[in-house]
């Protein structure tokens, strides 16, 4: 495959070629296909050429003469001497050749992903409650619905993804550690995902995975990876498919333009069972599946903080340069410390939180405790004279602490997923979390999983994605059918 040089996003036509040019042999290029269709072998001239297309005669004769020879068009040509080509005995290549306009849109399609990166719609198959789920998503989503609707179910899917872009399937399917296995013994053997993401200037892409079973041993069953568009009618459909597997065997496909004849290039690869193409360095050219791989491992699923007498996060730290809060919130103080040190206005921002939730609370410091390097969370609250380390706070404050670090921070994954970040919380402090929630998601896209109405209140009802409880034919448990609120 070629080198990332040869064929790169933007890269608008060969050295040496007008746009003018280029778009005079797109107009051309539908009447030599049909005129070869039509009669192969004959010697089409210029003016027959000219009739089939409805362009000038000469204008055809000087696009012939550019291009014929060069992108390998000719079994014959006819005329060259007087200067222009009069006529053209039509090469089966020409059946293969491309518009210049779709070569730079595929040339475009595969170059990096802008900023930011969006997972806008999200289908499940296979998969017990979650079976024909087909949600669209905004830079906020809040789940709800009755127990065992699939909210967890949803967050643990795309736990297993962001986990599988960087390692092996595990046994057991169980990525994120906690909750129930996606897998289970008598359980359900395959999960199909379909993710449709955009970019910052729009350009779309759908990844499509299937796994499979048995628990023991899980397995990559198909993979696929494509650009998409979308026409006048709303209908999507995939334009360029970059990776196609099945079982580990499959192609990635990558378009270069090194030469004078854009090409599309495939290359085949076979895999070990539980790895994903995604996770592997294919091929260079292909920087939008880099770009998409990078963007879901950075994914970061919070299932609950550890907020025990004896966690960690109660504790002296080790400070960090750009500290990412944990799942466990283990590190709080050291993203506390970085908030307070380098971000003086979001500090601020989180003081005047904390505040609203607890009327009693005067300030919040980050101290050297502990030996070097390390630190710790002090709070200050009015009339107690000492100050209270985290190891002093109550559960509630803790989590709340966690929360409000993570949605003020700089430093945000692009997809946060939270599930019952209501829990263990007073009911006075669910307005505050609200807040929270819609001041991150402008900065990060959220995916909230919440019984709490306490905590719906505070939230716009477009946002809101109810699960429901589907049934099967003959009484058994179904799919989940995901309406806004």
């Amino acid at each position: 495959m070629g080198s990332p040089s040869e064929s790169s996003a933007g890269e608008a036509a060969p050295p040496g070629r007008p746009e003018e040019e280029l778009a005079g042999f797109d107009r051309l290029l539908p009447a030599l296909k049909a005129a070869y269709q039509r009669q192969r072998g004959k010697a089409w001239t210029a003016g027959e050429l000219g009739e089939l297309s409805g362009l000038p005669e000469v204008e055809v004769a000087r696009t012939l003469e550019l291009f014929a020879a060069e992108l390998e068009l000719a079994e014959a040509l006819f005329g060259e001497h007087a200067g222009l080509v009069d006529a053209i005995q039509l090469s089966p290549v020409v059946l293969e050749t491309e518009p210049f306009s779709a070569v730079r849109a595929r040339l475009e399609a595969q170059g990096p992903l802008e900023s930011p990166v969006r997972l806008t719609r999200l289908g499940v198959d296979g998969y017990r409650v979650l079976e024909g789920l087909d949600a669209r998503l905004g830079a906020l989503t809040v789940l709800t619905g009755e127990p065992g609707s699939g909210k967890s179910s949803l967050l643990d899917c795309l736990a297993l993804l962001a986990f599988a872009v960087e390692h092996p399937l595990p046994p057991g399917m169980d990525a994120r550690g906690v909750g129930p296995r996606l897998f289970r013994a008598g359980g359900p053997e395959r999960l199909h995902l379909s993710l449709h993401v955009t970019s910052g200037s729009g350009r779309a892409f759908r990844y499509t995975v299937g796994l499979g079973g048995p628990e023991r041993a899980p397995r990559v069953t198909s993979e696929r990876f494509a650009s998409v568009r979308t026409d006048a009618s709303g209908q999507e459909s995939e334009a360029f498919t970059f990776l196609d597997f099945e079982n580990g065997r499959g192609t990635v496909r990558t378009v270069s333009w090194a030469s004078a004849r854009p090409r599309v290039r495939v290359a085949p690869h076979a895999l070990p069972p539980d790895v994903l193409a995604l996770r592997g360095e294919l091929e260079p050219a292909l920087r939008s599946a880099t770009s998409f791989r990078a963007f879901v491992s950075g994914w970061r699923f919070y299932p609950g903080f550890d907020v025990s007498r004896g966690a960690v996060l109660r504790r002296p730290v080790p400070s960090e340069p750009e500290p990412l809060l944990a799942p466990d919130g283990s590190n709080l103080s050291a993203v506390l410390f970085h908030l307070m040190v380098e971000d003086p206005a979001r500090w601020r921002e989180l003081e005047a939180t904390l505040r609203a939730a607890h009327p009693s609370f005067d300030s919040l410091s980050v101290k050297p405790r502990g030996g070097p390097g390390t630190v710790l969370g002090v709070w200050r609250e009015a009339g107690v004279r000492d100050e209270l380390t985290l190891a002093d706070l109550s559960d509630g404050t803790l989590r709340l602490l966690c929360l409000a670090a993570l949605c003020l921070s700089p430093r945000k994954p692009a997809l946060v997923g939270l599930d019952g970040p209501e829990l263990g919380l007073h009911p006075r402090v669910l307005p505050v979390l609200a807040g929270l929630l819609r001041r991150s998601s402008t900065e990060a896209q959220l995916l909230v999983a919440t019984q709490s109405p306490g905590l719906l209140a505070g939230l716009p009802p477009e946002v809101v994605l109810r699960m429901e409880k589907g049934v099967e034919p003959g009484g058994g448990p179904g799919g989940v059918d995901g309406t806004r609120s």
